[in-house]
């Protein structure tokens, strides 16, 4: 039996979603695997619409994280609307049957028809980030590494960022890609555990299209083996609605994850598919067909870009990230 979300709430969970949830305050954070419990074999898929998408190259961080805050806002300022429009249409259906039998004429038809929970507005964010070394829930505040440290991080290149995503430091850059799915999850009947386990399977599905095998271990993130990490997994859920979510190294630098103890794991190292199929020829666009395939068969949803079914929002997202302008997303 699935653990079902409560809305409003916050469940953070530092390290992994096997340990323990507690109480949080806008929303849940969680890392790691989702062993415990059981989870679906298959997505509980009522008529969900295709899954848009949008990749955007080069991008700052704190820029993608504010869009990300943008559209789980927007997501939930829809739902509501749409949740107002069931309520007004019900109400009026209720005063359309009290009314039968006198001479006042109603357009409302008796049994107004249920406003389906579709999916239409979830997307799926494909990004490439800016050197970038960021911290997660675990690790803000009193518990985030000094000032001096996050100097010396700087002076590799890199910037240094405070996450509202669970789990703790890793870095992100050029040759990862990283997608940060904004997904409802009350439609397909979803818990947090159960939602990490799905973006794991679709990392190893990924993988295995260019002959890797990937595996989960006690550890957070996707493995070769217990001792190489590929992929690493930090989400955060608002009212249902999902953001941040998994990197996966294609052909990154990985010097850079020298210089930490990447997601508080000590002896382990970080591996990419370059590194692993001993290959030049990997990057980023290459690997998003093969990615876009492994999560469309795990969350059964058609992968479709972004221009396609909303032109007008890929343009405004484009132009928040070119401006960094709010108002842009408000509608």
């Amino acid at each position: 039996m699935t653990t079902p979300l409560s809305p409003g709430r916050g469940i953070q969970s530092d390290s992994s979603v096997r340990a323990a949830t507690t109480a949080g305050d806008n929303g849940i954070s969680s890392s790691g695997s989702a062993v415990a419990g059981v989870c679906p074999t298959t997505i509980a898929r009522p008529r969900l619409s295709p899954l848009p998408f949008i990749y955007l190259r080069n991008l700052p961080y704190n820029r993608s994280s504010d869009l990300q805050q943008l559209l789980v806002d927007r997501q939930i300022r829809l739902r509501k609307d749409r949740e107002d429009q069931r309520k007004t249409t019900a109400a009026a259906a209720v005063a359309a049957k009290a009314n039968l039998d006198s001479d006042i004429s109603f357009e409302t038809p008796m049994h107004a028809p249920a406003l389906e929970e579709d999916g239409r507005h979830d997307l799926l964010l494909l990004v490439e980030h800016t050197p970038t070394y960021t911290n997660g829930r675990r690790n803000r505040g009193v518990q985030a590494i000094s000032d001096q440290e996050a100097a010396r991080l700087r002076r590799l290149g890199a910037t240094y960022v405070e996450s509202l995503r669970g789990g703790e430091i890793t870095f992100h850059g050029p040759g990862q890609l990283v997608a940060y799915p904004i997904l409802d999850l009350k439609p397909i009947k979803l818990s947090v555990r159960c939602y990490v386990s799905y973006l794991e399977k679709a990392i190893i599905a990924t993988c295995a299209q260019w002959g890797v095998k990937a595996i989960t271990t006690d550890n957070t993130g996707v493995w070769i083996n217990d001792q190489k990490k590929i992929a690493a997994i930090g989400v955060h859920v608002q009212r249902y609605i999902t953001s941040h979510g998994l990197a996966l190294n294609c052909n990154t630098d990985l010097d850079f994850f020298k210089e930490i103890v990447a997601c508080g794991l000590t002896g382990k190292e970080t591996t990419s598919l370059a590194r692993e199929l001993k290959s030049l020829q990997i990057d980023v666009g290459r690997v998003i067909p093969s990615f876009l395939k492994g999560f469309g068969s795990t969350f059964n949803r058609e992968l479709v870009p972004l221009t396609e079914t909303d032109p007008d929002l890929e343009r405004r997202i484009q132009e928040y990230v070119r401006t960094g302008t709010h108002s842009l997303l408000d509608v």
